[in-house]
């Protein structure tokens, strides 16, 4: 007697279309698979082009946020890490890796990026890049598990670019994943990112004020041109002030 085969999708049940491609094994639909509808479909396919709330708008869940400044708007469906590297789907085989706008207003006066190599392994929380600065180093945590696919040769010359221009010509790498479905799920993306990137840069404007509150001294006599302007933060932070806000911003939120 033949013995019956048991299937863990019932056989009436439809496939989502992403799992006939053996991108992900099984994918629960409440839409009833129109997939015009699907957030997930319209990630994948890198469909999104969204733009950052205004203030006092209502965002979507729908949503990626990008900063209000529109030199710095990004496109296309980014996913976030509680480092502040972003990652937006290129295909299912190809994600772009890159920092955000709080990391990259912590950034200044870049002397070089270094990069993993062509082919490397990357792991998702681990670091896998540095940020090298006149005064402070920066190391960076990888959204996604994979191997290097491409690095930006633009860096190598132009550091600054991934301050910048950090959503678009400062992107650091493109992985292809090993596993994209589950890396997704641990990033932050849509509404949520959005509350969670405005709380982040509250918090990082309340501490540096606090911080430079603490050291201000009296004014003297000053010249007649006002002094020097302070472009960052990060110039008037001591090694111990810069890394406590970098390890404050970088810590998980559960409450998010």
């Amino acid at each position: 007697m033949k013995k019956k085969e048991c299937h863990m999708i019932p056989e009436e049940e439809k496939q989502c279309v992403w799992m006939t491609t053996g991108l992900i094994s099984y994918k629960l639909c409440d839409r009833d698979y129109r997939c015009e509808e699907c957030l997930f479909d319209q990630v994948m396919r890198n469909e999104m082009s969204v733009s950052a709330p205004q203030p006092g708008r209502q965002a979507g869940c729908a949503e990626s946020f990008v900063p209000d400044d529109p030199s710095s708007e990004a496109t296309g469906a980014l996913f976030y890490n509680q480092h502040h590297c972003w990652a937006r789907v290129e295909n299912p085989d190809r994600v772009l890796v890159g920092i955000d706008g709080i990391l990259a207003k912590l950034v200044s006066h870049v002397k070089t990026v270094t990069l993993p190599r062509v082919g490397e392994v990357v792991s998702q929380g681990q670091c896998f890049a540095h940020i090298i600065q006149q005064r402070h180093i920066v190391s960076l945590m990888s959204p996604i598990t994979g191997s290097v696919h491409a690095t930006n040769k633009q860096l190598i010359k132009k550091p600054g670019l991934v301050v910048n221009d950090p959503w678009k010509s400062g992107w650091l790498i493109t992985i292809q994943p090993e596993n994209l479905e589950h890396d997704l799920r641990t990033l932050l993306f849509g509404h949520r990112a959005i509350q969670w990137y405005h709380k982040k840069e509250q918090e990082m404007l309340a501490a540096g004020t606090a911080m430079l509150a603490e050291h201000v001294s009296p004014l003297g006599p000053t010249m007649q041109d006002g002094g020097e302007k302070m472009t960052s933060l990060a110039d008037s932070l001591t090694s111990e002030q810069y890394y406590q806000i970098l390890e404050s911003l970088s810590r998980a939120d559960d409450a998010v």
